[in-house]
């Protein structure tokens, strides 16, 4: 595995049916105001109801750094050269590339997927025995729940 290759996939805040939105609030924000660490993370706050852990935000923020999505500047933060490849088109095909691109097993789910609906055990056996370098516990489908999200 390229050591470049993210295993885990972190949730955005919204619920597992607004991750998209959820991005797209983010690298707008950042891209209209280049905040600070603090400021991102009060925007947060103040945007996600029940959202106040700073360890929380700063995990969510980490990964869509570590994705290529923001990028931290001396000023501010800012969309990263993902984040702005994603800006100029928005739309779904090169934010899965993105996504599939910096996620071990991301993109062999989706084609899995696309052969026939799987349970949360299926997607995790499926993960486990494509990509055994992701070391989930067999018997925890908490993964394969963030990765479905």
């Amino acid at each position: 595995m390229p050591t470049d290759r993210l295993r885990s996939i972190v949730p955005m805040f919204g619920g597992g049916t607004s991750c998209v939105e959820t991005l797209d609030r983010v690298l707008a924000f950042v891209e209209k105001h280049h905040p600070t660490t603090d400021e991102l993370f009060g925007w947060h706050r103040g945007t996600f109801s029940n959202v106040y852990s700073r360890n929380s935000i700063m995990r969510r923020v980490s990964y869509l750094e570590q994705v290529g999505f923001l990028k931290h500047m001396p000023k501010g933060w800012q969309p990263g050269r993902k984040g702005r490849e994603y800006l100029q088109q928005q739309d779904t095909a090169t934010l899965l590339r993105i996504i599939s691109e910096r996620n071990v097993g991301l993109r062999s789910l989706l084609y899995a997927l696309s052969a026939a609906p799987m349970t949360l055990v299926e997607i995790s056996t499926q993960q486990l025995d494509t990509h055994p370098e992701l070391g989930w516990s067999p018997e925890q489908t908490d993964m394969a729940t963030q990765r479905i999200n």
